[in-house]
């Protein structure tokens, strides 16, 4: 019976090619783009659960106030972690981690590493991280001992047994660090990711303190460390929160009690919600949950309305197999079977453009990881798609072709009924609403990018490339900045001790007359005299630094700072940071050199002193030699460095990193705002045929009653086109309320003006005209004594 089902059905879909085509193709392109999307989701949610402990494990934020407004922290004063082991019991093991990139340097093999970690042995412990050879115990038990990961140590030695006890130097100093140990990789799905680790006396023995603190484990002023907990079962991490906070403002004469506090935030939670614990990422997860949903839905749609198109040509096959004994159950066995087919050719198909389609994904959303079809969460996701299309698809149009009546469908003048129209008509509806939504939230995503990328930021980032300084560079720091700017083809140069397009310094170490109880954080940054005229940072009050030893002697603050502190008349005034008096010689005005989502930060800047041993070079250069400019600092750069690598980054680079999630969001929403309009299109067109079908003797009589082709292309798209205009109707306001929700997430926003809506309207009902035109005009085309004839 199976076999004569599967045999009947393959004929029936080889008869009709087109309709199969059309179906097969339909419900591949959305099997295919909603895998991919739930494999994107299933990664975002496979994030920092390989740890045995991880739902005990948390990293510790600080929130504060900076000026009218508090700030959430992914870093904590150093003192914070030992403060928790100390007090409370519920504390299993604290680490505090700081680091970033250094340059590593074995033998001739120069390599700048990312993901590097100055920590402690308890991290280990907390990231249950295996080790191939060492251990845990003695990895980093000497201030020169390195931890390497086995890929690293491959790529430095051949094998991690090949490199215990080789020795690297690490950082411009080239200080010998001895291979201690290897372990295995940690996971790439993983907000603490890797792949060097080294001791945090490294750092304790470079920072020494700042100012009125002795060292950084009595340093409670600055913000440069990331401190995680491993918990206890069932410790209530508020009142740990809380208590925390109380010996900070005991122990820190800056901080006040209600303006200085912690957050405990899970490791499951770091990936996709803030510091603050709003859940910014797991709205973006729902909405591609949402998306890829939908467009399921809409292939679906599109199977359904191509079936129920297709009534009139199948309903006298069914007649006559009622007549031959036929019962309905089997009827609907054989048409599920034939959908049955057609989904097996769509989901080979829809493989097929997944391979297609990954290097495109991966290039869009940043994401690089393999196809794995038989991963259980990738055989998971296939299957639970593969039952809901099936069920979805075969049951409807199974039911509806199945109960034709063989004495109606027998009959010469049958012709399909209009029962269930509403029910087509509503998932037109269904599916337009959808597209358009998609299409205006589109619109205004990339309305609010172009907002970010062209607004007045308070600075000049064009044609300004980074180039990190070496020892050696910073011990001739002014002769390489004259070497630099001999160069016709460079506009000027100039140095800061860190990045300025993120600012981390971070104290709360700051004073000035006047001052209330108010906690007051402010960022910090060391320039050199000409950094803000390069910059293009104008002033509001005052000069700026002019190279003269004098400069040594005062401060420059932007309008934030002086807004935190409240001065009426700040040029002259004497503040303080990290316990030093100045004087404030300018204010600048306020600039955004950090993201859009967040307020401007109080920042102030002090003149560069020597010896310099870290920071960047800033070069503006002239943009038709831009190319030039960069082979020119390359050699400059490996004159003074030798076998160093050379690298930099254009700020412009920089401020696109900044919003990669934006801009990887635009793209994503632009490539399923066309496939959810091609699906749709493709639906409408599955009714359009339904429709001519059905309505093709009334359409002979109007042309015998002198309509002409015009006319009944109109009356047949007319329909059409109120289906459009209603889901224009629904999809705005919904389109409104989610692109108004997210905008909230930035402090600086574009507007959302009504004729974006409009627009986008008109651009839909065009589409769908098109789509539809060519069927009413083929309908109106037709010979009226053919439609006629059995009259």
């Amino acid at each position: 019976m199976i076999k004569n089902y599967i045999k009947t059905a393959w004929r029936n879909l080889l008869r009709s090619k087109a309709y199969s085509l059309v179906a097969i193709l339909g419900l591949a392109i959305g099997l295919a783009v909603s895998i991919l999307l739930f494999w994107g989701v299933n990664d975002e949610l496979s994030y920092d659960t390989q740890s045995k402990d991880a739902e005990n494990i948390y990293r510790v934020n600080a929130k504060g106030r900076t000026g009218d407004h508090y700030e959430t922290w992914t870093t904590t004063p150093a003192p914070v972690g030992l403060a928790a082991v100390k007090n409370y019991p519920d504390v299993k093991r604290m680490a505090r981690t700081t680091g970033g990139g250094v340059l590593v340097n074995v033998g001739t093999f120069s390599l700048y590493q990312d993901h590097v970690a100055y920590t402690e042995p308890s991290f280990f412990d907390i990231f249950d991280i295996h080790f191939i050879e060492g251990n845990a115990k003695t990895a980093i038990s000497e201030v020169n001992y390195v931890a390497l990961s086995n890929t690293l140590a491959i790529k430095f030695f051949g094998s991690a047994k090949k490199a215990m006890g080789k020795i690297m130097s690490i950082r411009e100093k080239q200080l010998p660090y001895v291979v201690s140990a290897v372990y295995e990789d940690m996971p790439l799905r993983s907000s603490v990711h890797k792949n060097m680790i080294l001791s945090l006396d490294n750092i304790r023995k470079n920072f020494g303190g700042n100012g009125s603190w002795k060292t950084i484990d009595e340093d409670w002023g600055n913000y440069n460390f990331t401190t995680f907990l491993q918990l206890k079962p069932g410790t209530n991490t508020k009142v740990l929160a809380d208590n925390l906070a109380s010996i900070m403002i005991k122990s820190n004469p800056a901080a006040k009690k209600g303006e200085a506090s912690f957050i405990l935030q899970p490791l499951s939670m770091l990936r996709l919600y803030s510091p603050d614990l709003s859940p910014d990422g797991v709205k973006t997860v729902r909405i591609f949950i949402l998306i890829g949903v939908l467009i399921l839905l809409i292939a679906v749609i599109n199977y359904i309305n191509l079936s129920t198109a297709r009534a009139t040509k199948r309903a006298k096959e069914v007649g006559l197999r009622r007549v031959v004994g036929a019962d309905r159950m089997q009827l609907i066995m054989q048409f599920v079977a034939e959908f049955v087919i057609i989904f097996l050719a769509s989901i080979v198909l829809a493989f097929i453009l997944i391979g297609a389609l990954v290097p495109v994904y991966q290039n869009i959303s940043g994401k690089d990881y393999p196809i794995d079809y038989w991963q259980p969460s990738t055989l998971k996701i296939i299957l639970w798609v593969g039952i809901g299309t099936i069920v979805m698809a075969s049951i409807y149009p199974a039911w509806v072709l199945s109960s034709f009546k063989p004495t109606e469908v027998l009959k010469a003048t049958f012709n399909a009924p209009a029962k269930g129209g509403w029910l087509r008509k509503t998932l037109v509806v269904v599916q337009f609403t959808f597209s358009i939504t998609l299409i205006i939230c589109t619109v205004v995503i990339a309305k609010q990018l172009y907002f970010i990328q062209h607004t007045n930021l308070g600075y000049n980032r064009d044609n300004t490339f980074t180039v990190w300084l070496n020892d050696n560079m910073g011990k001739h720091l002014s002769a390489v900045m004259n070497d630099i700017k001999s160069d016709s083809h460079i506009v000027d140069v100039s140095y800061g001790d860190q990045d300025f397009m993120s600012m981390s310094g971070l104290t709360d170490n700051i004073d000035w007359p006047g001052k209330t109880d108010h906690t007051a954080h402010i960022t910090n940054m060391d320039i050199s005299a000409n950094f803000t005229s390069m910059m293009g940072i104008k002033f509001a009050d005052g000069s700026g630094f002019t190279g003269a030893p004098s400069d040594s002697s005062y401060y420059l603050v932007n309008e934030a700072a002086i807004k935190m502190m409240g001065l009426k008349h700040p040029v002259g005034t004497i503040i303080s940071l990290w316990g030093k008096p100045k004087q404030i010689k300018g204010v600048l005005h306020d600039f955004n050199n950090t993201s859009l989502k967040g307020q401007i930060m109080p920042a102030i800047f002090r003149i560069a002193s020597q010896p310099i041993t870290n920071g960047a070079l800033y070069v503006k250069v002239r943009s038709a030699y831009a190319k030039e400019s960069i082979e020119k600092m390359e050699q400059l750069y490996r004159a003074y460095a030798p076998g160093h690598p050379f690298s930099y980054q254009f700020l412009d680079d920089a401020f696109d990193d900044m919003y990669r999630r934006e801009i990887q969001t635009t793209q994503l929403f632009k490539a399923f705002a066309g496939v959810t309009i091609l699906l749709s299109c493709m639906g409408l067109f599955g009714l359009a045929v339904f429709s001519a079908e059905r309505r093709v003797k009334e359409i002979g009589i109007r042309k015998v009653l002198g309509a002409s082709v015009r006319d009944i292309s109109v009356l047949v798209s007319g329909e059409f086109t109120t289906l459009i205009i209603i889901a224009n109707i629904i999809a705005w306001p919904i389109a409104w309320y989610f692109t108004h929700q997210w905008l909230q997430d930035f402090s600086y926003r574009t507007s959302v003006s009504w004729w974006l809506f409009l627009l986008c309207g008109l651009v839909s009902l065009t589409i769908a005209i098109i789509t539809v035109s060519s069927q009413a005009i083929k309908a109106a085309m037709v010979n009226p004594v053919k439609s006629l004839k059995a009259e």
